[in-house]
């Protein structure tokens, strides 16, 4: 019988989606990953295409991108990225984004918080927050943008949301 159950575990560690199945430590909050990253942009989601989607780039925070819309990919069900969808249409963020080997699109993590949510003249996420959870903080916008764009060198206090 533990010839069979051996054979059963292999076949299912080796299925497809199981094998590709996403594998990854949460490595922090914002502040921890963002600067990181290849390009942090200030942009607005327009739409989605496939399991991307396309943004436009309102301010360039870190890096260079000259292009004011650019797509930014997500999860297809085995990545270790969020679904494009958690990120609403018509809604702004700032997006910490890698970019997409060989390609000139780029990709989102889920493997730390690399994206806040913008809600009116503030930031809105785990900007600080050392756990995972459900614990979410808010920043003044523009200070946030101050960080951001002095490489981390400008006071932050974010304060917990409410």
């Amino acid at each position: 019988m533990s010839i069979l159950r051996t054979l059963t575990l292999l076949a299912t560690l080796l299925a497809p989606g199981v094998a590709l199945a996403c594998s990854c430590m949460w490595a922090g909050p914002f502040t921890k990953v963002a600067l990181g990253t290849d390009l942090v942009a200030l942009a607005d989601v327009q739409a989605y295409y496939r399991h991307g989607m396309d943004v436009t780039v309102l301010d360039v925070l870190k890096g260079t991108e000259d292009r004011p819309v650019i797509r930014v990919w997500g999860d297809t069900g085995a990545l270790c990225r969020p679904y494009v969808t958690a990120f609403s249409r018509g809604t702004r963020w700032i997006l910490a984004l890698k970019r997409e080997p060989g390609t000139s699109d780029y990709i989102i993590s889920v493997c730390g918080d690399y994206w806040l949510e913008v809600r009116g003249d503030q930031a809105v996420g785990r900007i600080t927050v050392a756990e995972h959870g459900k614990i979410k903080e808010s920043a003044p916008l523009a200070d946030m943008l101050a960080w951001i764009r002095s490489g981390g060198a400008t006071p932050l206090a974010p304060l917990p949301l409410r």
